[in-house]
């Protein structure tokens, strides 16, 4: 018999001889823990406190320091600086226009590379005749102030080119990505924004050869406003050999606005478009708008990787008022991109050695086949359905799920993440902790966007949890997403 099958067995028996001795329920015979508030120094909801600002680039420097550079000043850009990629302070102007800048407005999209000892600040500006390029500026320190290398562009092909990215490959070559932009440029009559790619030289002063188009707006996704059209922001991400080219699509004021990727064996590729775009989109979401242009950085203790992007202040306005969101970025054993994103529930801050995600080698008694996707790391929101969820079958109107360790563990904190299919919700869930002590139920709020159960409790040591869920609206079954063990570092 099934340790499930035993328990409720058990339960049954008990509450029989309960009723016959005029006894409460058994499962009141749990010791009860009571659950605390949220630790926000160990937690965070997904809205970072940074206004008004669009295209956030987050650069990791030599000295574990975080510099956020931002589409945020009419004249030039400001930073902000921080060490855990949530809290942020320090907002400075970095780069201010020069009176005799070549520089005239349409100060977008800036990005740093760190080389030599010096920061390179890659940006988009228009110029005095009112056509959109790509300046390069250089300071000695991350938070400026930097000065414009040439004071004209970093080049010139005769059409608007914006939203400049850098790669230093494994063998030290250097290419810049850019998207040729819309607004000079028309393809059978439609105007479109398209990715392009160029050698960059050792000196990261200037190209090399020509661009080469990269990829263009041809998915059914990226092409909500039919016409104009775009592919823009691009960012390179180097994973297993492969050359990851992501980038935003649709109008960036839209709730269409969205992230999608295109893979490739050569830095300039040919690339092909990903069939799971988009990647990073505001779906059935009613409280997120136009998540988009994006950037990627590493956690703390650089065991994760993050993308940073924005998405509108106002879900219901849209429009060039955005915020700064960051989520988890993971790859699949068969190379496919995720993010686990955009969420805006509880979730542990970047990874930087204060705590375990213990779920992770426990062994789970399920009777679900799939029930190890439940500590594969992914998240899934905003979507219909995934094959990512576990469905777990629902008996005696509750569903439950045990967790067990080798040896015992600390545990403080537990987050059971919902499954994409509202037909599969949870209502109620309680931990278990070694058949003896039983928290205090928590209730899921009704917002599909908050994503996660949050138990906090005092740390207690255990051999095994056991979840105890209610279903919404009597489901058969119970769809989640993923389990959060929290152990936290002594």
């Amino acid at each position: 018999m099934k340790r499930a099958s035993r328990k409720l067995y058990c339960f049954l028996a008990l509450g029989i001889i309960s009723i016959l001795l005029g006894g409460c329920n058994p499962m009141e015979t749990y010791t009860t823990i009571n659950l605390l508030e949220t630790d926000n120094t160990l937690f965070f909801q997904n809205d970072l406190g940074i206004t008004q600002i669009g295209d956030p680039f987050i650069l990791k420097t030599s000295d574990n320091s975080y510099y956020l550079y931002c589409t945020s000043a009419p004249n030039g850009f400001y930073c902000w600086k921080s060490k855990d990629l949530v809290n942020w302070s320090g907002k400075k102007m970095c780069f201010i226009k020069e009176s005799d800048s070549w520089c005239a407005d349409s100060f977008w999209a800036p990005e740093v590379v760190e080389y030599n000892n010096q920061y390179y600040m890659y940006y988009t500006a228009r110029n005095t005749e009112g056509s959109l390029r790509i300046g390069l500026s250089i300071s000695d320190k991350p938070e400026g102030p930097f000065k414009d290398v040439h004071n004209k562009p970093l080049f010139n092909f005769g059409y608007a080119a914006i939203d400049a990215n850098v790669l230093i490959d494994k063998d030290g070559s250097k290419y810049l990505y850019f998207s040729r932009d819309c607004s000079e440029n028309e393809t059978g009559g439609i105007r479109k924004s398209e990715i392009y790619g160029v050698s960059l030289s050792d000196d990261m002063l200037s190209i090399e050869g020509e661009p080469v188009l990269l990829i263009t707006p041809e998915q059914k996704w990226e092409k909500v406003s039919v016409n104009f059209l775009w592919n823009e922001g691009p960012e390179i991400l180097l994973q297993d050999g492969i050359y990851y080219l992501t980038y935003s699509a649709n109008y960036f004021a839209d709730q269409s606005y969205s992230v999608g990727y295109a893979t490739s064996s050569s830095p300039l590729g040919p690339y092909k478009k990903a069939e799971n775009n988009p990647i990073l989109t505001s779906g059935l979401s009613k409280t997120i708008s136009g998540p988009g242009h994006h950037s990627f950085t590493r956690s703390p203790d650089d065991t994760e990787l993050w993308m940073a992007y924005h998405s509108h202040t106002n879900p219901a306005k849209g429009g060039g008022n955005r915020k700064l969101n960051i989520d988890k970025v993971l790859f699949t054993e068969d190379g496919t991109l995720f993010v686990n994103g955009p969420t805006i529930c509880t979730l542990p801050i970047p990874s930087d050695g204060s705590y375990t995600n213990v779920a992770k080698i426990a062994q789970i008694d399920s009777e679900a086949a799939n029930a190890s996707l439940l500590t594969d790391g992914i998240i899934t929101v905003n979507r219909k359905d995934s094959e990512y969820d576990t469905d777990l079958p629902v008996a005696q109107e509750k569903t439950e799920l045990t967790l067990t360790f080798k040896k015992p563990v600390d545990i403080s904190d537990i987050l059971i993440f919902r499954g994409a299919n509202d037909s599969r919700d949870f209502k109620t869930v309680a931990a278990v902790f070694d058949d003896e002590f039983k928290t205090e139920e928590y209730t899921m709020p009704e917002d599909r966007d908050q994503r996660a159960a949050s138990l906090h409790f005092v740390t207690r040591t255990v051999s095994s949890v056991t979840l105890l869920l209610t279903p919404r609206d009597n489901n058969t079954e119970i769809s989640l997403s993923e389990i959060m063990l929290i152990s936290r570092e002594k």
